[in-house]
């Protein structure tokens, strides 16, 4: 924690020369945009000037990002993509118009208005970074993004384990040849809930710049009364299209204040620093999603395609001993399957892998307006061809109508 807060302290030091000169440029008023004075509970909006500098847990690294701001005063196209859970995926927000990730966009677009903004939302809800370092080659890099946040701070758990899979996301976006620029966002829950003291750690090993929402907001304006919870948030986790507005307005004051800086030492191009040695291995560093009808299906017993808008094309059953039997090859292989009770009442399935039994009795029924797509992780580092089965069972909720299974698709990676 102590390097995290001296890299904060070094990002404020390194904005000191050009607030000296007393000027802030019109890009970068535009790049940031104006918040309101006040919430609508009457309490003030804090300024930027206080919170951006509170916000930088790791000032990082930012020569990715000179080849970016040399498009952007150019005019050319600049492709920027945002990949983390619902808080991405913009719940909470009125419109989406609202939702912090088209707020930063706009941003851009009101700051360079000759260039070409794209935005690429890969937000899914309740999926953390161990799906996310899955899904990344299909949802964002398939995209050819030049500027990438990764936010996945209150869908990942505190521990090593997602520390893990959160470094997979980070090494694989650093590691593409194209030389994209990453940046990390940082959220929070009502009750403080975030992963971020584990996030920052990775992030600092990486250098990649991390702004903290948690930090400029929560600490110490709601945790101490100066602003509620309910200016920034319509339940326990989402921001509303204040808090939306907010985190946005913290990326794009950080980002402006490193173009400034940029722009003041001459425009260098520096050459990318070498990627970092492992904190947590790679088991991470590749992998890939799979639709259900890419694997080899030996036994079929009452599925049938489902088109899911958020993964495409799954299998589904809705009645009781239906059975599925495929294969798949890889070292690490998950089943992503779906909770909720829309379309249909999901039921409870049996999960085997190469005749082991896996779960028998695995309840999908939420009863609840939402769903999700939880990760069923079936071996890890057992290279080779397995044979998977899945059945519906008999016994279901007692809540639930029915006995349905929903798999949305597959994780697999060769490590």
């Amino acid at each position: 924690m102590r390097k995290l807060i001296v890299c904060a302290v070094a990002f404020a030091a390194s904005l000191a020369p050009a607030r000296a000169e007393g000027n802030v440029s019109d890009v970068e008023r535009a790049w940031t945009g104006e918040l309101p004075s006040a919430f609508k509970s009457g309490a003030a909006v804090p300024a930027l000037e206080t919170t951006g500098p509170r916000a930088q847990l790791v000032a990082g690294d930012w020569s990715r990002f000179a080849r970016v701001f040399a498009r952007l005063e150019r005019g050319e196209r600049v492709r920027l993509a945002v990949v983390g859970g619902s808080i991405t995926q913009g719940a909470g927000a009125s419109s989406r118009a609202n939702q912090w990730a088209s707020r930063f966009a706009e941003g851009w677009r009101r700051a360079f208005p000759k260039a070409t903004v794209d935005l690429v939302n890969a937000g899914i809800g309740a999926t953390g970074s161990d799906i996310g370092a899955f899904r990344l080659a299909r949802d964002v890099l398939a995209k050819a993004p030049d500027v990438v946040v990764v936010e996945f701070s209150v869908n990942d758990a505190p521990g090593e384990a997602r520390a893990a899979s959160y470094e997979g996301v980070l090494r694989q976006l650093l590691k593409d040849p194209r030389g994209i620029a990453v940046l990390a966002l940082g959220m929070v829950g009502q009750t403080g809930n975030s992963a971020q003291a584990w996030h920052g750690k990775v992030a600092a090993r990486y250098e990649v710049p991390y702004v903290s929402y948690r930090d400029a907001l929560y600490y110490p304006y709601v945790k101490e009364g100066a602003v509620k919870w309910t200016d920034i948030s319509p339940d326990t986790i989402h921001p509303n299209d204040e808090g939306h507005a907010y985190a946005a307005a913290l990326l794009n004051w950080t980002v402006s204040r490193r173009y400034a800086a940029w722009r003041t030492a001459g425009r260098p191009s520096p050459a990318l620093p070498p990627l970092a040695a492992p904190l947590y291995g790679t088991r991470y560093d590749q992998g890939r999603f799979a639709l259900m009808q890419d694997a080899k299906i030996l036994e079929n017993r009452g599925f049938f395609p489902l088109r899911d808008a958020c993964w495409g094309v799954g299998l589904a059953c809705t009645n009781a001993n239906g059975r599925l039997v495929f294969e798949v090859e890889g070292a690490t292989v998950a089943l992503l399957y779906r909770c909720g009770n829309k379309p249909y009442n999901w039921g409870k399935i049996a999960v085997t892998i190469d005749g082991a039994r896996v779960v028998d009795g695995l309840d999908c029924f939420r009863d609840q307006w939402w769903w999700y797509t939880p990760s069923l992780f079936l071996c890890q580092s057992r290279p080779g061809r397995h044979v998977v089965e899945v059945e519906t069972k008999a016994e279901k909720n007692a809540a639930s109508a029915g006995y349905g299974c929903h798999l949305t698709g597959l994780l697999v990676s060769e490590e």
